[in-house]
C-alpha cells in the first residue's frame, strides 16, 4: 500500500471514529436511557442518565475492580457480563445483551444493553460505546406469558408439551449420559372424582405436585401428562437410586394425602436409557408399558420396564 492509500484510509476511519462519536452524543442528548462508554485502555466506565428527573454523569475508575467488590449486574449474570464487556474492548464487534442490573434503580431489574466498539487505524479498540434499557417490565411479563405457556394450569408443573421438548433435547445433548423415566398413574382416581366431586380430585392433583417436587431433587424433570398421570425425568442416578425414590414416593402419596376412606396409592412404569439413540418416545413407551404391568400386579407398586 502506498503511502497516499494509508494516509486516506487513516483519514477515512478518523472520520468514521468521529462520526461514531458525534452519534454517540447525540444518543447522550435525545435518547431516555442509560449511555455509557467505557475505555478500555482507562479502565474507566462513564455513565450518562438521560431521564427528565436525572441527567447525571458518573464516573467509575478500575471498573474491574469495581465489580469485584460493589457489582451493578447480579452475581448470576456478572462473569457473562464482564465476557461480553471484555470481548468488546479486545475487538470491534456490537451486539446487544440482556441481563439483571440494578445500575437504574437501585434494585436487581432486567436491563438490555446495545453496545458497539469503536477502533482505531491499526484495530485496536479505543472505546465500547452503547445504551442500557431498562426493560424490566417486558421481561417480567414475558417470563409470566412463558410460565403460562410451558406450564400445567393446575399443578404448575410442566405440562406435556414443554416436558416433551426438554427431555427430547436433554436426550440429544448428552448421548451418553444415564438417565431414566418414571410414568405415574394415581390407582382408582376416577373413583375419587365419582365419590367426593371434581373439585376434591383437582385438590388431590395439585397436593401430588407437592409430594413430587418434595420428593424429587430440582434437577429432575416433573410434569404433569394429562388426567392424573404424571411423568418425572432423572439424569445422573443409578437404576437402584430410582427405585428408592419410586418407593419413597408410593410411601408420601399414602402419607400426605389426605381426606381419603383409604390411602392414596399410585402405579409406576420406570424406563431407563438403553441405547444412545434412544428417543423419549422410546423411553415413554417402555415406561407406559411397565406401569401398566404395575397395575396388573395390584397397583401400588412399581415395575421396570423390560429392555
Amino acid at each position: 500500500m502506498d503511502k497516499n492509500s494509508y494516509e486516506q484510509k487513516i483519514q477515512a476511519l478518523e472520520a468514521e471514529i468521529k462520526i461514531m462519536k458525534e452519534r454517540y452524543q447525540i444518543l447522550v442528548e435525545t435518547t431516555s436511557a442509560i449511555l455509557f462508554e467505557y475505555k478500555p485502555a482507562e479502565d474507566k466506565m462513564i455513565f450518562n442518565y438521560n431521564f427528565p428527573e436525572n441527567k447525571a454523569r458518573r464516573e467509575i475508575d478500575n471498573y474491574h475492580g469495581y465489580m469485584k467488590h460493589s457489582p451493578l449486574v447480579h452475581p448470576d449474570h456478572l462473569k457473562k457480563f464482564m465476557d461480553v464487556l471484555d470481548t468488546a474492548s479486545k475487538i470491534p464487534i456490537r451486539g446487544e445483551l440482556e441481563y439483571l442490573s440494578k445500575v437504574s434503580t437501585g434494585e436487581f431489574e432486567w436491563h438490555k444493553t446495545y453496545y458497539s466498539s469503536i477502533a482505531d487505524a491499526n484495530g485496536k479498540v479505543i472505546s465500547v460505546l452503547g445504551k442500557i434499557a431498562n426493560i424490566h417490565k417486558f421481561a417480567t411479563e414475558r417470563q409470566k406469558m412463558m410460565h403460562r405457556v410451558e406450564t400445567d394450569y393446575l399443578t404448575g408443573l410442566y405440562n406435556k408439551g414443554t416436558a416433551t421438548e426438554k427431555i427430547s433435547e436433554w436426550l440429544t445433548t448428552n448421548p451418553t449420559s444415564e438417565s431414566h423415566l418414571l410414568m405415574i398413574d394415581l390407582d382408582n382416581f376416577k373413583g375419587i372424582n365419582d365419590q367426593y366431586g371434581h373439585s376434591f380430585g383437582d385438590e388431590v392433583l395439585r397436593d401430588t405436585a407437592s409430594v413430587l417436587t418434595d420428593c424429587f431433587n430440582e434437577d429432575c424433570l416433573i410434569a404433569r401428562f394429562g388426567g392424573d398421570e404424571f411423568i418425572v425425568f432423572v439424569q445422573g442416578k443409578s437404576t437402584r437410586q430410582v427405585e428408592v425414590l419410586a418407593d419413597n414416593l408410593i410411601q408420601m402419596l399414602s402419607e400426605r394425602i389426605i381426606g381419603l376412606e383409604s390411602p392414596l396409592k399410585c402405579s409406576i412404569g420406570i424406563s431407563s436409557r438403553v441405547y444412545r439413540l434412544d428417543t423419549f418416545e422410546d423411553m415413554f413407551n417402555r415406561a407406559d408399558s411397565a406401569m401398566y404391568e404395575a397395575k396388573k400386579k395390584g397397583k401400588g407398586c412399581y415395575v421396570g420396564a423390560q429392555e
